[in-house]
This record gives C-alpha cells, structure tokens and sequence, in this order.
C-alpha cells in the first residue's frame, strides 16, 4: 500500500474517532436528561423497545451495511459492475425489509401484546415498522459509502440522524410527554423515523464515483443472494441473542420480587448509564482497532509474521496500560460518578463492582480488530455465541437470586470467558509470547502507585473544602502526569537492562 494510502487511511480513522467521540459523548448527555426528566424506568422501557426494534431491523434487511461494504469492494477489486452489485443488494434488502414492515403494521395490536413489558402500543409498532425500508436503505448506502473508500460519509450521516432524533425526544419529552400528550416510546418512533429519513436522504444526495458501472458485473443476482444469506445470518444471530438477552434482564428481575416498573428502572439504569460509562473512554481503542486491521492485513499478505507479533504486542501492552487507568478512576470515583450521570447510590457501587471487568472490555475491542486483520471472522462468530450462551445462562440462574447484581455477574462472566478465548487465540494464532512483567507487572506497579498519591491530594483537597467535581478532575490529572512518569520510567530502565544483557552476550573478539 502507497504512503499516500496509509496517510488517508490514518486521517479517515482519526475522524471517525472523533465523530465516534462527540456521539458517544453527546448520546449519555441525552440518556442522562431523559433519565432525570422521565426516571430510570421510562429509559429502561426505551432500552428494550430499542432492542426489540433493533432486531426486526436486523431480521428484516439491516445487514446490509455488511453485505453491501463487501460485496461491492470485491466487484470494485475484480473489475465489475458496483452499480448492478448494489442495486441487487439493496433491492434485496428492501424486498426483505418491505414485507416484514407490511407484516408489523397489519398485525402490530398483536405483536404489542407480545411485548407488553415494553408499554408499547399499537400505533408505536406501526410507525416503526414504517422505518425498517428506510432503515435497510440506509445500512445499504452506508455500506457503499465504505466500499469506495468514503467512510466520513456515514459518519457525517449519523451524527445528522443523532442530532434530529435526539432533538425530537428532547421536545417531546418538555412539551409532551410530561402532560399526558404523548408517550416516551411514540417520541422514539416518531424520532427514529425522522433520524433515518434524513440519514437515507443525505447518503442518496451524496455522488459516488462512477467508473465500471459500464462493465459487465461478475455475479448473478442468484449467486450475490446465496452468497449473502451467511453473511445475515451470522448478524441475525448474534441481534436474536442479544434481543433475547436484554428482553430476559426485566422478566428474571421480576422473579427477583421486583414491581414491573423497578425492574424497568433498573434495567434502565444498568443500559444507559452504566454501560455507556465503562465503554466511553474506549474511544482510543476503537481508533486503533481500525488502524489494526489493514495493518494486519498488510503484514498478513506479505508474510510477515515478525511485524504482525511487534504490532499485536505493542497494541496490547498500550491497551492495558490504559485500561489498568481507568480501573483506578472508577474504583476511586465510581460513587461520585454515578451520581453526576443522574444514577443513585447503587450506580455508583456498580461502577466500582464493575471496574476490574475494564481491561477485557478494551481488550475486546483490539482482539477484534486483530482478529478480522489477520482473516479469522469465523471464529469471531463462534465466539460471539459462545459469550452470549454463558451471559444468557449466568443470566437466568443469578438474577432470580441476587436480583441487579445477578445483571452485573451475568455481563462480567461473558467479558471474562470470551475475552480469554480470544486472547488465547490470538496468541496461538501469531504466535506471541508476550512479556507478562512488561504487559502486567509494571504497569499494575505505576498505577497502583501514582493513584496511592493522587488519594493523598484528594485527601488534602478535602480538608481545605474543595468541591467534589474540581477535586476529582486535579486528582485524577495528577495521577495522570504520575502515571505517565513512572511508566516513561520503567520503560528507560528496561531498554537499559536489554542493552546490558545484549553486551554481556556479545562474543568478544580473540586476541592476536
């Protein structure tokens, strides 16, 4: 790949990680506000009907994102027609997505009896299902907009779709839904059908390139179907997993004893600030996850199999320091945190519950990015499963027993099993061996450490009466710049220690 190539690419993912950053950012703002404005249970109620949603999108032709990305690339490598590739994809989709939504609409006082839980009613159902050609529209142009190389497009898209959708909720939420007028989930129907709307109609104006849209295209439309229907299926499995997942947290949470509405509310609680709180520094992983994958890629095509072991050691040895960071912030200030992002006291002991889980949660992230560079997504699959079993499982068995913290066990055993699966396959798979004192022991060393003396200036802060927020911002910044030391530190010591056993190793010259 030309360096010119390798610069786009770095740019590309350094925008979309920003775009990644203010979406994030700006999506706990919104379940913060709505969470204080309607209360935990209404944002639970949201959350699954989100789920739910979510499903039926993938179900009825969402995966076309997927489908449409990899099948034009390939017809855009070979020479083809992209144009006929993608108008067999979409229409695909669409045909899929059309007759799914017809059968919501007619059959929607049913299917909101089957998901009472959610208080959805019949005409929230229908104006969703309105969404779902839309929706595949959309995951299909998206798709495109990846197979030639323009990927800020999508990005741009959604950040458009989030701002109108979550602007429609806000005004729903002060002038509707507080006097009887409107409810929660019909603001988010009536939401996600304007968000898509503006999303397909953005993506649709954009110009694509046209070259070989005159030539003939390499696959029957037949072929593309059989071809596809694998790639869905994998998606559609692990969207019914993780349905079935969020729809069982409110049923077994009423085993516990709880009332419909605690159940709903802590649901709620657990979805949209917890969740989002742990993933949100995250960030800087899911950039170089991207920036993994034709790296990998790369490496895998020339046969360099030194390069692929330096760059997944040096990734991991990153991505646990920073984790091992973030693990202390939210032992520390788990408490106060919660508080901030609109949870109670609970919230807050979760997130210091939850805190060790971090490293495998990051860690995620990166092994799934070396996993699709180095060509292994099968297994990426299988495990999914395999994760989800184990959740689901945990799920049912600890929830009627501990009640939320049954959640928490069921979402910290997943991260746990799979996640070391994977690490173990990808140190099998590159052959790694990685240095546990260099990885583990030194960083674990200057955290524990440097936080041991920003708990000394919180201390000293607090008894000249400093504010909470203030003094947990210059804490934690001093942590930071200690941390950062210490591991500058350690590091110059180590490249110390291998020169000085590198020269004892040399074999000195004989004398003449």
């Amino acid at each position: 790949m030309s360096e010119t190539k390798r610069t786009t690419m770095m740019q590309e993912t350094v925008f979309l990680s920003a775009f990644s950053v203010i979406l994030q950012g700006m999506g706990l703002l919104l379940n913060i506000f709505l969470t204080r404005r309607l209360g935990a249970a209404s944002v639970g109620a949201l959350t699954l009907i989100g789920s739910f949603y979510g499903l039926a999108a993938v179900l009825s032709g969402g995966s076309g994102f997927i489908a449409a990305s990899r099948f034009l690339s390939e017809e855009l490598g070979c020479g083809g027609n992209p144009k006929r590739v993608f108008a067999y994809t979409a229409g695909f989709c669409l045909t899929l997505s059309s007759t799914a939504a017809g059968a919501i609409f007619l059959f929607a006082r049913q299917i909101t009896g089957l998901i009472a839980k959610t208080g959805a009613g019949a005409l929230t159902v229908r104006i969703l299902s309105l969404t779902l050609p839309v929706s595949a529209l959309t995951a299909c142009l998206k798709g495109r907009c990846y197979a030639y190389q323009k990927a800020f497009l999508p990005a741009v898209a959604e950040c458009i779709e989030f701002i109108l959708r979550a602007g429609i909720l806000a005004f729903f939420t002060v002038f509707f839904i507080p006097y009887g007028k409107a409810t929660i989930l019909t603001a988010f129907a009536v939401s996600m059908l304007a968000g898509q709307g503006i999303a397909a109609l953005f993506l649709l104006l954009m110009p694509m390139p046209h070259r070989q849209n005159s030539n003939p295209c390499s696959v029957r439309f037949s072929a593309l179907i059989r071809l596809m229907l694998p790639v869905m299926g994998n998606t559609c499995l692990v969207s019914l997993l993780s349905s079935a997942n969020d729809a069982l947290v409110p049923l077994t949470l009423l085993q516990y004893g709880n009332s419909t509405e605690q159940a709903l509310a802590q649901f709620g609680e657990f979805e949209a600030i917890i969740i989002p709180a742990l993933f949100f520094p995250s960030v800087v992983q899911c950039c170089m996850s991207g920036l993994m994958v034709p790296e990998l890629s790369r490496a895998r095509a020339a046969h360099d199999s030194e390069k692929i072991r330096l760059t997944t050691r040096r990734v991991l040895e990153q991505t646990v320091t920073f984790s091992f960071f973030i693990v202390m912030f939210l032992a520390q200030f788990g408490k106060p945190l919660g508080r901030m992002l609109g949870g109670n006291a609970q919230t807050g002991r979760v997130l210091q519950l939850m805190a060790p889980v971090v490293p495998f949660i990051y860690i995620e992230i990166i092994l799934e990015g070396i996993i699709r560079g180095l060509g292994k997504q099968n297994f990426s699959s299988v495990n999914y499963l395999g994760e989800y079993i184990v959740r689901i499982s945990v799920l049912l068995m600890c929830v009627p027993m501990f009640g939320f913290y049954g959640i928490v066990a069921s979402y910290m055993a997943c991260n746990l099993a799979g996640n070391s699966v994977r690490i173990c396959y990808v140190l099998r798979t590159t052959g790694l061996r990685p240095g546990w004192k260099r990885m583990i022991l030194r960083p674990a060393f200057a955290v524990l450490l440097s936080w041991q003396i920003s708990v000394l200036i919180g201390w000293i802060l607090q008894r000249f009466g400093a504010h909470e927020l203030p003094a947990m911002v210059i804490c934690t910044g001093c942590a930071a710049v200690i941390y950062g030391f210490l591991l500058r530190v350690l590091h110059q010591f180590d490249m110390k220690e291998t020169d000085l056993c590198g020269q004892n190793n040399m074999v000195q010259p004989e004398k003449s």
